[in-house]
């Protein structure tokens, strides 16, 4: 008599085997976004779920009450619009959905929109996106637009899109002075040539619109990206090739509206010169870092697709005030230096200088602003907080951290 399985049993283990296959993946999924330490600029990216992030062309902004970063950017699967994602690390990422959906929305429907950028305007509360719009199957429209919402993850109500003070627009890059002014930085029209200019318009006090402020930097010409470092700004841009990576250009000037001055491409190593097969997209200032600069740019691959790669670089600025871009296989954020031991050395001078004051009788010290400070026993001026110092109150200032000079 042979062995006979009925149809219950067969219906019993084919449930079985896909629970277990189910679970198995869930366990997977979790597995791998624990792993993530780093960066791995060019290789596939996951969400903490397991799927891949499809946020391309974007930026990152920090939300200091939740310690949250949330990153937006082209979504390029279904629906089609601009995605968020939300991480405490920059390394693990969780979908928050897509924040602005262009099939769904009144005045978007039929058209699409590339390079969202977010910005939080502290005066009034809100989160405003702008992105580059255009009519399916066409670049001739060259809008820019702009939606807003109270929350950073959306869902973001579209205003408006229209070409900023009559100029074509399409690739833009966004940038947030110390002031909280905000810039768009946008390629446009010289005449009949497309993409011929990166100019720089200043968004009004709410962000909602554009100024009269929009000027010609002398830079060209897409993937426009700002940062500032000692009073100084950087202005990083890829040529017009379409989909395909060429070398990139950075720029510098004492105004962030320009001129600017073309200082070369920044990549050291960079030997088939296509920016580490990239297009730059935004450069993030991580908060604390003091020079913590992050390169994001996207690997197309020939066409923007969901799979379209992340290329996440660490900028660096030299002694002498030269961009550099290095290729790393992967890298995490201690490249950088935290802006907690640049207070730790700096206290620890205060601390050698009182130190000094103490132990040697009848020492000229100079306090961190240049005061003499006779055999430790002369007041501070009234610019200061007065106090007389002596062994007693160094020490009581030392230990509380407070110092002659702040």
């Amino acid at each position: 008599m042979g062995f006979h399985v009925n149809k219950n049993q067969n219906v019993f283990y084919s449930v079985k085997k896909y629970a277990f296959s189910a679970i198995l993946l869930l366990i997977t999924s979790h597995l791998y976004a624990a792993t993530l330490t780093s960066f791995k600029p060019g290789k596939d990216w996951h969400d903490v779920d397991g799927k891949i992030i499809d946020c391309h062309a974007g930026n990152i902004i920090y939300q200091h009450e939740t310690k949250t970063y949330f990153w937006f950017g082209e979504h390029r699967g279904s629906p089609s619009g601009a995605s968020c994602y939300s991480s405490k690390d920059l390394y693990n990422w969780k979908f928050r959905g897509v924040a602005l959906n262009t099939g769904s929305t009144q005045g978007l429907k039929g058209g699409f929109i590339e390079r969202p950028k977010v910005a939080y305007n502290k005066k009034t509360g809100k989160y405003v996106m702008w992105f580059h719009y255009e009519n399916a199957g066409s670049y001739g429209l060259a809008h820019q637009g702009v939606a807003v919402c109270d929350s950073a993850p959306g869902p973001y109500k579209f205003l408006e899109h229209f070409r900023p003070n009559g100029n074509q627009s399409r690739d833009i890059g966004m940038f947030n002075d110390e002031d909280g002014k905000t810039y768009i930085g946008y390629a446009a029209n010289r005449g009949t040539s497309i993409n011929a200019d990166v100019r720089m318009v200043e968004l009004s006090e709410d962000y909602l619109t554009v100024t009269k402020n929009d000027v010609v930097t002398n830079a060209h010409c897409e993937g426009p990206g700002v940062l500032k470092w000692n009073n100084k700004y950087y202005l990083l841009t890829s040529q017009c090739k379409g989909w395909d990576p060429n070398p990139a250009t950075y720029y510098t000037s004492s105004k962030v509206c320009g001129t600017y001055t073309n200082m070369g491409n920044p990549c050291i190593g960079d030997t088939k010169k296509t920016t580490f097969n990239s297009q730059p997209g935004f450069i993030f200032k991580i908060p604390g870092y003091t020079n913590g600069f992050l390169y994001m740019g996207d690997r197309w691959n020939g066409g923007g697709s969901t799979k379209s790669q992340y290329v996440f670089l660490p900028i660096f600025i030299t002694a002498d005030g030269k961009m550099q871009l290095k290729w790393y296989d992967e890298w995490k954020l201690d490249v950088f230096t935290p802006t907690t031991d640049v207070k730790k050395t700096e206290n620890s001078f205060k601390v050698l200088m009182y130190t000094n004051i103490i132990n040697q009788s009848g020492l000229h010290a100079y306090d961190l602003i240049g005061r003499d400070i006779e055999r430790a026993l002369k007041n501070i001026s009234a610019d200061r907080k007065i106090m007389n110092i002596n062994s007693g109150t160094a020490k009581n200032v030392v230990s509380n951290g407070m110092y002659i000079a702040r």
